[in-house]
């Protein structure tokens, strides 16, 4: 064991034993959406709206211009965002944003694919999308890609924002296609002054299975005592339960509340 897991391990172990939970930053998935139905995106076959519309569930909404969520040649599974460019309408380029913060953004990850030489331009924003900055440019091609977007290393701000818009470099000779897919936003979190964990209420265990009433779209974490995390996932609405499969304490992470529990 490397000196920084012996040191998380003896600080969760130590914390365990005192009945708190002290702090530490690591980078972690806060933010995933496919674009499917289950999140809320409707799809649509109109792409050329002059005006934005807005997708997905409340809080978690994208605005997108010239575009829509869409099971025209998905990426994968069922729906991909996409947006198209139109030698109708040659100024009118493509673009989906987070229209919603999120905190301690580090990096993007996202799958995209193209027709006609298409490409994205991904920025970020840390003014609630006033203005957007840090522009890259990703050359794409028609088969899906895993790409990687950085922000900042150490989360430094508050509230960000994401962007991605199309873009080329030669006009297409034909109606063009920009696809966009399993968009995963990761952060800098922490546990910070959390007293007396094993106290708090509504998080249970039952047959290898953690239980807890939650609210759609909460983040839920849970580690091993060794400071390991063994799930990151997002709460549904009403009664959750999340499979683990190690036996023994483990803590439990669901929004701002924690709890040790036994499986």
């Amino acid at each position: 064991m490397n000196k920084i897991n012996y040191f998380k391990a003896l600080l969760v172990i130590a914390t365990f034993m005192a009945g708190t939970f002290s702090a530490w930053s690591q980078e972690t998935a806060i933010y995933s959406t496919g674009f499917e139905s289950a999140d809320s995106f409707t799809a649509s076959t109109s792409y050329n709206n002059v005006t934005e519309l807005f997708a997905g569930a409340t809080g978690k909404q994208w605005g997108v211009y010239y575009g829509t969520p869409s099971t025209t040649s998905p990426i994968a599974d069922t729906q991909s965002m996409q947006m198209r460019w139109y030698t109708s309408s040659t100024t009118s380029l493509g673009y989906a944003y987070t229209n919603f913060n999120l905190a301690k953004v580090t990096k993007v990850t996202f799958k995209a694919a193209n027709t006609s030489g298409i490409n994205v331009i991904v920025s970020y924003s840390t003014n609630g999308g006033s203005t957007y900055t840090g522009a890259q440019t990703f050359t794409l091609s028609t088969s899906s890609n895993l790409y990687t977007y950085n922000v900042s290393a150490t989360g430094a701000y508050p509230g960000v924002r994401l962007k991605f818009q199309l873009t080329y470099t030669t006009a297409p000779t034909a109606t063009s296609r920009l696809y966009i897919d399993d968009v995963t936003v990761y952060g800098m979190s922490s546990v910070t002054d959390v007293r007396d964990i094993s106290q708090n209420p509504g998080i249970s265990t039952s047959n290898g299975n953690i239980l807890f009433s939650g609210t759609s779209g909460e983040s839920v974490e849970v580690y091993s005592v060794s400071g390991q995390k063994l799930v990151h996932t997002t709460a549904v609405e009403g009664l959750n339960k999340i499979p683990v499969s190690v036996k023994g304490v483990v803590l439990v992470k669901v929004a701002d509340r924690i709890s040790k529990v036994i499986l």
